[in-house]
């Protein structure tokens, strides 16, 4: 009798270590699918492209090469960089505030001619004459065959006093 309780406690214990084993497998398989899982669709999300239309609406577009969307980028990113840049209030927060969004979007010349418009005291001039200055650019004109890239804007320029 003795023997035979021995061995239902060996078995036991066996029958346990299995189920352990058992469950511990399944454990790991499911983490990897749900983590295999994860990556896949994070690899989907990153094809898509969410683009506003003229600053309202939001759209999803799909990822394409560089080269075939640069043309469109450049005309927006110049046409961005005008409004920001000429789009001048009577309000000095708010002209330093454009200006600083357009530096981001133009290189050391745009800085350049800022600093000769603000010697020249055109800002201030603006400012005392309680002027509104916008800018609406009506086309922009680039040439992508040679680096570095030429454009004109063709834009209208609106003052309201």
């Amino acid at each position: 009798m003795e023997f035979k309780t021995l061995r239902n406690i060996e078995s036991s214990f066996k029958h346990i270590r299995l189920f352990t084993f058992v469950f511990a497998v399944l454990c790991f398989a499911v983490v990897g699918i749900v983590v295999f899982k994860s990556y896949q669709f994070a690899e989907e999300q990153r094809q898509k492209i969410y683009v506003l239309d003229n600053g309202k609406s939001l759209m999803v577009a799909l990822s394409q090469d560089m080269s075939i969307n640069r043309p469109v980028e450049a005309r927006e990113h110049v046409r961005r960089f005008h409004e920001l840049f000429f789009t001048v209030a009577p309000d000095k927060n708010a002209i330093e505030s454009n200006v600083k969004r357009a530096f981001n979007l133009a290189d050391q010349s745009a800085f350049n001619y800022y600093k000769d418009l603000q010697e020249k005291g055109y800002y201030n001039r603006i400012i005392s004459g309680n002027i509104q200055q916008r800018v609406e650019v009506d086309s922009v004109v680039a040439d992508f065959n040679n680096y570095p890239y030429q454009v004109k804007t063709f834009a209208r320029q609106f003052i309201i006093r």
